[in-house]
C-alpha cells in the first residue's frame, strides 16, 4: 500500500535510480539536524518495505539563497522541479538539492531531550495588546497632561512637607533644613541691616549766632506789605547714632514764626554726607520771604519790631522762630521730618533810621 505522501509526489527513484545511489541519498540527508535518525516514523503514512520520501527542507525551499532557487551548486537538470520534468514536477538530483548546512538551528532545537514540536524553530510574534480604554484616552489629551502634571506637583508638595524629599531636586533640602537655612539667613540679614542702615541724625542752633544775614539783600516795604533778605542758619548735626556716614539727598528747611505759626524763610542743603559724628557743623542756606496785606499783620510786625533801628531808651524785642526739617536719606525709604525750636534771640541786623 503506497501512502498519501507517495500520491502527493512522485516516487524518489523517479527518475529511476540505483539502488546504491537511493541509498547513499537517503544515508546523507539522515545525518540532517532536519531529520534525526532518532526520530521515529510515522506509521500512519509509511508501511514496512514501502521506501521512505526525501526529508522536507524548509530552509532549502524558501531561502532566496539556497541550493533550491541557485544554480552555484549545479545546474538545472531534466526532470528535476527548476526543470519542470515530467508532468511538470519531479525531485531534484544530488547536486541541486540539499539542506543548507551553514544555517545554525537554535540550541534548543538540537537538544535530543525535548520533543519534536519544542524543537521547530518559530517567529516569535508580538501578541495584539487591548483595546485602548477611556482613562487611557483622557490621559493624552491636553486636559488629562494638565491634571497629571497638577497630581505630581501636589504630589511632591506632600512629600516635601512630611520631610520625604528635598526641594528643587536637592535631596537634603527638606522642609527642616530650609527652616534653618531662612532662620540664619534672616538672622544675619538683621545683623547686617542693623549696621549699615543709617539713622536720622539730630540738629540745633548753634546758640551764639542761629543765623547770619546778608545785608545787602534786606528789603522792608509797607505798601506792599513785604520783607525778603538772605541768610543761613548756622545748625549742628548729630550723626553719631549711625555705624555708617549719613548721605543726604535733600535735606530742606522752612522756618516759622512761633507766635503766628507762619513760614518766613525756605532752603535745601543739597546732596551732602553727614560724618559719623556728634557736633557737626552744618550750614543750611535759607531765603526770607514774606508778604501780607497791610502793616497791622502779626508777621511782619514781629520780624520789624525786633529788626528795627535802635531808638535811644527803646528795646527791641526778641524773635521766636521754629525749623522744620525734611531729609531724603539715601538707605531709607521715607523722608524723615524733626523740628527745634529756638527763643529769645536778637535780630542779626538792624534797620538804618531812614526805613520804613
Amino acid at each position: 500500500m503506497s501512502s498519501r505522501l507517495s500520491h502527493d509526489f512522485p516516487p524518489t527513484n523517479y527518475p529511476p535510480q540505483s539502488s546504491n545511489h537511493r541509498q547513499s541519498s537517503y544515508n546523507r540527508y539522515s545525518q540532517t539536524p532536519f531529520s534525526d535518525s532518532a526520530q521515529p516514523n510515522n506509521h500512519l503514512y509509511y508501511e514496512e518495505g514501502e521506501d521512505l520520501d526525501e526529508p522536507f527542507d524548509v530552509r532549502a525551499d524558501f531561502d532566496g539563497t539556497g541550493p533550491k532557487w541557485s544554480e552555484r551548486n549545479g545546474a538545472r537538470e531534466e526532470g528535476s522541479l527548476r526543470s519542470g520534468g515530467a508532468l511538470g514536477m519531479g525531485m531534484m538530483d544530488d547536486a541541486s538539492y540539499r539542506p543548507v548546512s551553514s544555517h545554525v538551528a537554535p540550541s534548543a532545537y538540537t537538544d535530543m531531550n525535548k520533543s519534536v514540536a519544542s524543537r521547530e524553530e518559530m517567529v516569535s510574534v508580538p501578541m495584539l495588546g487591548p483595546e485602548w480604554q477611556k482613562s487611557e484616552l483622557h490621559e493624552l489629551s491636553r486636559r488629562g497632561q494638565a491634571e497629571m502634571r497638577g497630581e505630581k506637583r501636589s504630589k511632591a508638595w506632600k512629600e516635601w512637607t512630611r520631610d520625604q524629599r528635598g526641594l528643587c531636586g536637592v535631596r537634603w533640602l527638606t522642609r527642616k533644613v530650609l527652616v534653618f537655612i531662612i532662620f540664619f539667613f534672616l538672622a544675619a540679614l538683621g545683623v547686617t541691616l542693623y549696621f549699615v542702615i543709617p539713622r536720622v541724625p539730630n540738629f540745633e542752633f548753634y546758640a551764639e549766632s542761629p543765623f547770619t544775614v546778608d545785608n545787602s539783600t534786606i528789603n522792608f516795604n509797607r505798601v506792599p506789605t513785604n520783607f525778603s533778605f538772605t541768610g543761613n542758619l548756622n545748625l549742628y548735626g548729630d550723626g553719631s547714632g549711625s555705624y555708617l556716614p549719613i548721605h543726604f539727598t535733600s535735606l530742606k528747611a522752612t522756618l516759622y514764626d512761633e507766635t503766628t505759626n507762619k513760614a518766613i524763610a525756605t532752603g535745601d542743603w543739597g546732596n551732602h554726607k553727614l560724618d559719623h559724628k556728634n557736633q557737626q557743623p552744618v550750614v543750611l542756606p535759607v531765603n526770607f520771604a514774606y508778604s501780607a496785606v497791610n502793616t497791622s499783620d502779626t508777621t511782619w510786625n514781629n520780624m520789624y519790631n525786633a529788626c528795627g533801628h535802635k531808638w535811644t531808651g527803646t528795646v527791641r524785642p526778641d524773635l521766636k522762630l521754629r525749623l522744620l526739617l525734611k531729609m531724603s536719606i539715601v538707605g531709607l525709604t521715607n523722608h524723615p521730618e524733626i523740628s527745634t525750636q529756638i527763643s529769645d534771640i536778637a535780630c542779626p541786623f538792624e534797620l538804618g533810621a531812614n526805613s520804613v
